[in-house]
């Protein structure tokens, strides 16, 4: 009887172990869940492919000349430029350098580098441009010596040489002009655009004037313009965060070909003041030409021969700005003790609740017509001052001095 009971114990627990086993099998036999990712398949435009933009000047002195350049993204470019070129047209020279204390106030100065004067770091949304200022002794042939580095800036961008006058760039007024050491030849603004793919790697992007010399490259230092195949290089940190937050949203982003900083259209092109300027525009006085320099700008008088009024924040001494304004009156270096007589004769008055000083400077032929100068300093913090600037035909600046001193009297910042 035992021997029947030991025996039969065997299929029992054969039955229950092959259930057991047939459980895990079936719960092995289930299908993984499918998961689905949705990833964006437009490029955000800050990586975009993107043409190269050059804009640059070549101001003359007695025996050099020099380069002020920027080369980047076009994009990034087009949002500066106005400001950029209203800057080297006013560069003032001091024994023979550039005097840069009217950079902008964004600008930052950026190191050292071989073969440069100096060097300034300029934020945009899209990337961070490098401003070169550089100088090269000037040959005999000016408009030679021009079209070899025009040509040379063509190429870089991914065009061919122009044979053109000033190899198809064009001459420049800039505040030095009407100087006598630097009359005898024309000031240039270059301004050329194209892909530089086509072109091979860039000569020193944004360097010195020239690439190489003889004895081998030059070693200035590496150049901040994006590389095609880089397209991350020169992004401000805040615009790399949003192209991960976007992508991480699958949120739907700019084509490929689409300008990540366009040029304001038609309808947004209506000037727009600085929000921390406030007053009260007179009568009379229409938008004038904007650029991100200037807090605000209108024109006044006749249009056919109107005054220009500019309202800027820049650097700067005082005795510098009033004897530059007085060469740009009356032509030429004016002599100490005409800069002492003009600044003892300035107007003293408050302006946005600071002291201040206003300046009239006729021409001394006493000719209606030519250009007279309306200036209003007003000092702020860290050596900047707001300059109020009116510069038009003497007889448009002697009818607007009472408009002028009732929108002094309304400013505040």
């Amino acid at each position: 009887m035992s021997d029947f009971r030991r025996t039969s114990c065997v299929p029992m627990f054969a039955s229950v172990f092959c259930v057991g086993l047939l459980s895990i099998l079936a719960g092995c036999s289930q299908e993984a869940p499918i998961v689905t990712y949705q990833v964006p398949t437009k490029m955000p435009a800050v990586l975009a492919a993107e043409d190269t933009r050059t804009i640059a000047a070549i101001l003359p002195q007695k025996d050099q000349a020099w380069f002020f350049k920027i080369m980047g993204r076009e994009s990034a470019v087009d949002s500066i430029d106005d400001t950029f070129r209203e800057f080297v047209e006013n560069v003032e020279f001091e024994d023979g350098k550039p005097n840069l204390d009217s950079v902008p106030a964004d600008w930052r100065k950026g190191a050292d580098r071989t073969m440069r004067f100096a060097s300034y770091d300029i934020n945009t949304p899209v990337q961070q441009l490098d401003l070169s200022v550089s100088q090269l002794s000037r040959m005999d042939d000016w408009s030679d010596f021009v079209v070899m580095n025009v040509n040379r800036w063509r190429k870089q961008v991914g065009l061919s040489e122009s044979q053109k006058e000033w190899a198809a760039a064009e001459t420049m007024t800039w505040s030095g002009a009407d100087s006598e050491e630097f009359a005898d030849v024309p000031a240039i603004w270059v301004d050329v655009t194209g892909s530089v793919s086509d072109a091979g790697p860039p000569m020193m992007a944004g360097g010195a004037p020239f690439a190489s010399m003889a004895g081998g490259p030059m070693t200035g230092g590496a150049s901040n313009a994006a590389p095609a195949s880089d397209p991350h290089a020169g992004l401000p940190r805040d615009a790399q965060e949003a192209i991960e937050q976007a992508k991480a949203s699958g949120a739907s982003m700019p084509a490929a070909k689409e300008k990540a900083f366009p040029k304001e259209s038609a309808s947004d092109n209506a000037p727009k003041s600085d929000p921390a300027l406030d007053f009260d525009r007179p009568e009379g006085w229409r938008d004038g030409r904007m650029s991100m320099m200037r807090m605000a700008a209108f024109n006044a008088g006749p249009e056919e021969a109107s005054a220009e009024i500019t309202v800027i924040s820049a650097g700067g001494d005082l005795r510098g700005n009033v004897a530059r304004w007085m060469g740009q009156v009356d032509g030429g270096q004016p002599d100490d003790a005409d800069v002492d007589q003009a600044l003892e004769s300035a107007e003293k008055l408050t302006v946005a609740g600071r002291d201040a000083q206003r300046f009239i400077l006729h021409p001394k032929d006493k000719d209606s017509q030519a250009t007279s100068i309306d200036a209003t300093i007003v000092p702020l913090e860290n050596d900047f001052s707001l300059f109020i600037k009116m510069v038009g035909p003497a007889d448009v600046i002697a009818d607007q001095d009472e408009a002028m001193r009732s929108f002094l009297k309304s400013l505040k910042y």
